[in-house]
């Protein structure tokens, strides 16, 4: 026992297990803060523990991307050191990076997914067959792989033959969260799911609406809500809606009725009577807003005189 030098007295067993083919190829990337983890599996499965983390606060939030339509892995060689002598000793493990290619996407995609680049962030990764991606140290809890960096790479220009596409390059901290702690969940098949769902469909990001005042009076507004791609929204609920007066952070003032008109995306807004001056329209930021996955990054004002 004395100045044993074996570093680990862990070794695994051999014998194959039956083996239900491959997880699939990456087709999502989550990016999440560092330091996240769930708690359990069931959790992992559980698909508002996802939304709810994506319609978090943006410094809590967790970020899927737009579709993977290409990925380009580069697993590098592992570093070792040869004497004078001749003996070589090994020196630490490759890292592996990947370049993945995204699909096509919008110029205010394009200018969203920028805003990403060079943060600090961990990663699952989602495969065309549904299987979330990690690792797990002690068997319970469900963690992200650990990033070095994440990059945002610019635009590949059209050439006729190809379409441009944005890419991001990320390089994994610790090879050994692939093989000595990987660890997947599949909620669409998982016993421990409270209900089947399907990662590649459920986990989308936040889409960002505009908000236009078009007419208002003293107990009445008219607004419109449509995405920077120009298509309305519907879905919007009186508790969603974020008035104020004065100030773009003043107290909110309560919504009476919010109703979307024959005319999709614009809805008339009852509210008790007002006094003239400035008024702020917004929706709420999440969380605070009772329908996930959509905000209003730029606020409207009216100015209210009769």
């Amino acid at each position: 026992m004395y100045n044993t030098t074996n570093c680990s007295t862990n070794t695994g067993n051999t014998g194959a297990q039956n083996y239900c083919g491959p997880t699939g190829i990456d087709r999502i990337l989550v990016l999440v803060p560092k330091g996240t983890e769930i708690a359990t599996e069931t959790l992992a499965v559980t698909l508002s523990t996802w939304q709810d983390n994506i319609n978090e606060a943006k410094a809590n939030r967790w970020f899927p991307l737009i579709p993977i339509w290409e990925m380009e892995p580069e697993q590098a060689d592992a570093t070792t050191r040869e004497s004078s002598l001749g003996y070589e000793e090994y020196v630490r493990d490759g890292k592996l990076k990947v370049k993945y290619t995204l699909e096509e996407m919008s110029p205010y995609n394009k200018t969203q997914l920028a805003k990403l680049n060079g943060q600090d962030f961990d990663l699952w990764t989602i495969t065309d067959k549904e299987y979330i991606k990690g690792r797990s140290v002690d068997g319970v809890k469900f963690l992200p792989y650990q990033l070095d960096y994440f990059r945002v790479l610019p635009e590949t220009p059209n050439t006729g033959g190809e379409n441009a596409h944005v890419a991001v390059e990320l390089k994994f901290t610790d090879v050994r969260e692939m093989n000595e702690f990987y660890a997947h969940v599949n909620p669409s098949i998982s016993e421990l799911a409270p209900a089947a769902w399907y990662p590649t469909i459920e986990l989308v990001g936040i889409k960002d609406l505009q908000i236009e005042v078009t007419a208002m009076t003293d107990d009445e507004a008219t607004i419109v809500l449509k995405g920077y791609d120009n298509t309305p929204y519907s879905g919007a609920v009186k508790e969603d809606l974020y008035m104020r007066k004065t100030t773009t952070t003043g107290v909110a003032i309560s919504i009476t009725s919010l109703t979307e008109t024959a005319t999709p995306g614009t809805y008339t807004v009852v509210f008790s009577a007002q006094s003239n001056g400035v008024f702020y329209f917004s929706l709420y930021d999440q969380p605070l807003a009772t329908t996930q996955f959509f905000e209003t990054p730029v606020v409207d004002s009216y100015t209210l005189s009769s």
